[in-house]
């Protein structure tokens, strides 16, 4: 099994399934109808899928049997994706204007509306969009059962993303947004890491979950299999929202399909930023603190941040935990018998803690 080949056949089936759904049927406008399928069919690289999959065939489940489930899952990061564009004032996603960006240059056009009424009604049917996918995704967990999955564990899935998922995701979307109201100096490392389980880990766990559940046939969250794939994405999920933040300075603008230095912009308080704070000297911090919350970073600004970044030691540290991370993910795969499943694990851990896009 090779990874990208992989990824690129569950992609390709996962675009397939969620264009030809029927779930759009009775949506009106059509430009809400557009906006739902808009993130979900420009591809993107349908990690969470491809989890939901793997941990099914992993515990020698038929994969046929978890594909609604897979695709929910994409449905339901892209719904996060279009509310988070909206709070983080993001106009690009995946190399394309994003959701509210893209009504409000349709509004300009069909109504003649000013920047500020285009605006407005790209934002109102944004959030309409993402609230729709909410209910794709739920939707599409339903007609699992149609693939003869017990009833009950259909029903225990969409708990799952309901109860579980939902709470834990827009909890750590909350407070990602209150920490950009408070001080850096107020926010410690351990919040942010507990935040970036509850935005990223706890919808990987999902997946896993969900995979597992339809291998098993089981509702118990709590069976020690489960618990052990959980555990991988609990560390996978940290360190791959880590690789992104140091992307997010260190990247590439092209290859990562958005602006670098947008979390300088917005004054998020990320690992990497907090560990460089800590490290600086007083000129150092002075600089960063006077450049968090700017509207625009300039490239000779940027390149200033890396070389403080780089000089404090912060940059080297954030590697290594992501590194951590890895091995720590690697083990929770042990008790699993080796195969081509628990390979593409291993690999797509790997692919995480080092990919530049």
């Amino acid at each position: 099994m090779n990874l990208f080949e992989e990824i690129k056949k569950i992609s390709e089936k996962i675009t397939e399934l969620l264009k030809t759904d029927d779930f759009f049927t009775e949506i009106e406008p059509q430009e809400l109808r557009d906006a739902v399928k808009s993130y979900p069919l420009r591809g993107g690289k349908r990690l969470r899928p491809a989890l939901t999959l793997w941990a099914c065939g992993l515990l020698e489940g038929d994969t046929e049997k978890a594909i609604y489930a897979a695709a929910a899952s994409e449905v339901y990061h892209n719904w996060t994706l279009v509310h988070d564009d909206i709070i983080d004032n993001d106009d690009m996603r995946r190399g394309k204007p994003s959701t509210h960006k893209e009504l409000s240059t349709f509004a300009k056009k069909k109504y003649k509306l000013n920047e500020t009424q285009a605006g407005k009604y790209g934002v109102s049917f944004a959030i309409l969009a993402g609230d729709l996918q909410q209910s794709w995704a739920i939707n599409l967990i339903l007609k699992t059962a149609g693939l003869g999955i017990p009833e009950n564990v259909v029903r225990s899935i969409c708990n799952d993303m309901v109860q579980d998922l939902s709470v834990k995701l827009i909890s750590g979307e909350a407070i990602d947004v209150a920490f950009s109201y408070k001080g850096v100096d107020e926010i410690s490392y351990k919040e942010v890491e507990h935040m970036l389980y509850l935005k990223t880990g706890a919808l990987l766990n999902f997946c896993v979950i969900a995979g597992a559940k339809i291998a098993l046939k089981t509702t118990n969250n709590e069976h020690e299999k489960i618990k052990k794939l959980t555990e991988f994405t609990t560390h996978l999920g940290i360190a791959f929202q880590l690789r992104d933040d140091w992307l997010g300075i260190f990247g590439d603008a092209e290859k990562l399909g958005k602006p670098i230095g947008s979390d300088i912009s917005s004054a998020k308080p990320t690992l990497l930023m907090l560990e460089t704070l800590k490290r600086s000297d007083a000129e150092s911090k002075q600089i960063l603190i006077s450049l968090l919350g700017k509207d625009k970073i300039s490239e000779r600004e940027l390149e200033t941040v890396k070389k403080i970044m780089k000089k404090s030691g912060s940059e080297e540290f954030i590697s290594s935990k992501i590194a951590e991370l890895k091995i720590s993910a690697d083990k929770a795969l042990t008790s699993f018998p080796d195969n081509d499943y628990k390979k593409i694990f291993l690999d797509i851990n790997k692919y995480l803690a080092t990919r530049d896009y």
